[in-house]
């Protein structure tokens, strides 16, 4: 009952900040571009990218963040990674995540994107 209690209390406040960072960032990423998008050649993921990184960024924050309140509070459970494998593989895709919202306003960032990807492939793979 204890870690249910926990678990709700965490996931408000994480849902509060989502709610709070979404109304923040999301205009700030559309600012200089007409809306509705203008009929281009480019196909619309181009435009949908940044938006789309902002949520697997959220996701991914969220997930590691639940897993260390849920942690420290003492719950044992088989959802909590053991190995440090497996944080290195929440880690790279909160890094592709970061990566690919940043790269929006800095293209130099498609190197992590790359390797972060790569990683996340090849571990993958193992």
């Amino acid at each position: 009952m204890k870690y249910k209690a926990v678990l709700l209390v965490t996931v408000a406040v994480l849902a509060i900040i989502d709610i709070i960072i979404l109304t923040q960032v999301f205009p700030s990423l559309y600012q200089d571009m007409p809306l509705p998008l203008p009929e281009t050649s480019k196909p619309i993921g181009g435009a949908l990218f940044s938006v789309t990184s902002l949520y697997l960024t959220l996701i991914a924050s969220n997930i590691i963040i639940t897993i260390i309140v849920l942690k420290k509070a003492g719950y044992e459970g088989k959802s909590i990674p053991k190995k440090n494998s497996d944080w290195f593989d929440l880690m790279a895709l909160l890094v592709l995540g970061i990566s690919g919202l940043v790269m929006w306003f800095y293209p130099f960032f498609l190197l992590f994107f790359i390797a972060a990807g790569a990683y996340l492939l090849f571990s993958e793979m193992r």
